[in-house]
């Protein structure tokens, strides 16, 4: 990934958090225990999904889990981000991120971007119940390295498997988060830190279709 050129001064143009919420890092963990920040406004980033590192132009396949904040009405705009006001509306509790982040000076921000991320696993109480599930859930429905996926979609020998073996993984993953909140295991508002975006949700960026049909959902 090529990094943006930095600017000779900030415009308030709000780029940098229309490109999405900041990963959470080490230090951050204060602001999840001190109640600043509630877990429902973290989204957890899974291992091989695609997302915006700072600076970059384009998203990539992280390497590791992490949490950053939400975005908005399905875009990866920050969830704090004030559109009327340019402005963020937690300012005074912004993540380390966003207060290192300078679109003059990248590189502060750059040299902590992948190094003591925040996970889910940093925030859920041990006695938690729904701790089992959430390793349950990642074992058997692991996100796959979406590079990798762009890649098998794009040769015609190996799509139609592809698509096949997503398919049960994506109605797997779907039915194991209706099931928990069928049960009232689970909150809407709650999904996105303990399981992370559905995964077919994952893959519509890469040109994946969705179709309901009686039997699940069909990837075209």
């Amino acid at each position: 990934m090529t990094p943006v050129a930095a600017k000779q001064s900030c415009d308030r143009c709000g780029s940098c958090c229309r490109q999405g919420g900041p990963a959470l890092h080490g230090p951050d963990i204060s602001l999840i225990r001190e109640g600043r920040l509630d877990r429902h406004h973290l989204v957890t980033i899974r291992k091989g999904e695609l997302a915006f590192a700072p600076f970059a132009e384009s998203p990539a396949p992280v390497s590791g889990e992490f949490l950053k904040l939400q975005g908005k009405q399905g875009s990866w705009c920050c969830l704090f981000y004030d559109e009327q006001a340019r402005a963020c509306s937690i300012y005074e509790n912004r993540p380390m991120a966003c207060g290192l982040f300078d679109c003059t000076d990248p590189e502060p921000v750059l040299a902590i971007t992948g190094k003591d991320l925040l996970t889910r696993f940093d925030c859920i109480d041990p006695d938690d119940p729904l701790l089992p599930l959430v390793r349950r859930h990642e074992q058997e429905f692991p996100c796959p390295d979406m590079e990798s996926v762009a890649a098998g979609l794009n040769s015609p020998a190996d799509r139609p498997s592809l698509l096949t073996n997503l398919a049960s993984l994506v109605n797997g993953d779907l039915v194991f988060r209706q099931q928990l909140t069928a049960q009232g295991s689970l909150s809407v508002a709650a999904e996105l830190f303990y399981f992370g975006r559905p995964l077919f949700q994952l893959l519509l960026p890469l040109g994946v279709g969705i179709r309901e049909t009686p039997m699940g959902l069909q990837l075209l």
